[in-house]
């Protein structure tokens, strides 16, 4: 679920440059190593950011999880049972899990030269260029 946003916030870089929110929503993420399933609330869309960043405080609250990290990877476990859900391991700097399948916004800014990509394109990069038989199926 998407809407526009309107407000005058921005999101403050550490560079000291801002950018500005164009929507606001919330969505659900499913990882394909276990039948984990999580919701991100409170998203923000920002165009001119090129990752998908995550709180790991308000990520930790809405799913019952916590986060251990490691030198090279982090895990994400439930609160209740330790149980490891999703296992993310450091790329460029940032603990990226590749388990996941997101499904945030239609539309995301991905490259430097401001493109938008098609709901189709987004997909088909995310899945890690599956066919069009699967993108269609996901979609």
């Amino acid at each position: 679920m998407k809407m526009n946003y309107s407000g005058n916030d921005i999101v403050q870089l550490g560079n000291g440059s801002s950018m500005h929110i164009k929507h606001l929503g919330s969505a659900p993420l499913c990882s394909s190593d276990s039948d984990a399933s999580f919701r991100l609330h409170n998203l923000l869309h920002v165009p001119s950011i090129n990752k998908n960043l995550i709180s790991v405080s308000q990520f930790a609250r809405d799913n019952n999880v916590f986060f251990e990290f490691y030198p090279n990877q982090c895990f994400v476990k439930n609160q209740a049972t330790k149980e490891i859900l999703l296992q993310g391991n450091i790329c460029d700097g940032l603990h990226v899990f590749s388990s996941l399948h997101k499904s945030l916004l239609p539309y995301v800014n991905t490259s430097s030269h401001n493109s938008v990509m098609t709901p189709y394109e987004l997909w088909h990069k995310r899945l890690g260029h599956a066919s069009s038989r699967t993108v269609q199926s996901v979609m």
